[in-house]
């Protein structure tokens, strides 16, 4: 019988140390890393996004079972929504799937800083991805007092919805009001 000895113990220790470092090497690939993404609005300026047209005083950005917007980390969408007035209300919806729930993907309500609001006037909603995660987004917005007439109520929205979204009550802005700040302008950013 063979004597492993003091010789069998390191190459058992060299074996784990280079399990161990290729487990890490993965582990910080699969974005474990402490910042991988810049989120910074230098590296992410906005991009208009015009595609989309209210309907009955509603602005989609998509249907639910639509062509979603690609939303990865840092990404700043200037969604110009076409209601006539500042929405008094928004809903930002994620998903991980680009046709939302056409092939049973699902959506959700953006929480925290998946999505935030960072302005909204009467030209366009800033919307951005403050975290280091891919989404699919969709946005839906509304109740523009002094636009669209239709606006408030339709489709069984409400105002009651707005201050849960980040604008304000009385239609004065918290989430910034003056006409074309928003985008090609100084931006007025919501307060917090």
């Amino acid at each position: 019988m063979r004597s492993r000895g003091a010789g069998g113990g390191a190459a058992r220790r060299s074996r784990w140390a280079a399990a161990w470092a290729v487990g890490a090497s993965a582990a910080l690939a699969a974005g474990c890393a402490p910042s991988r993404c810049d989120r910074s609005e230098s590296a992410n300026p906005p991009i208009e996004f015009t595609e989309a047209t209210p309907e009955g005083g509603i602005y989609e950005t998509s249907a639910p079972d639509g062509d979603l917007l690609h939303f990865p980390g840092g990404m700043r969408y200037a969604l110009k929504h076409g209601l006539g007035a500042r929405p008094r209300w928004w809903q930002v919806y994620l998903s991980f799937e680009s046709d939302g729930t056409r092939r049973g993907g699902t959506l959700a309500h953006a929480a925290g800083n998946q999505a935030e609001v960072t302005c909204a006037d009467d030209q366009h909603l800033i919307v951005m991805n403050d975290s280091c995660s891919e989404y699919w987004l969709r946005v839906v917005a509304g109740g523009a007092v002094g636009g669209d007439e239709g606006a408030a109520g339709a489709d069984g929205a409400d105002e009651g919805a707005a201050g849960a979204d980040g604008a304000d009550d009385d239609g004065t802005g918290a989430a910034g009001g003056a006409a074309g700040k928003c985008y090609g302008g100084d931006p007025e950013p919501v307060d917090p």
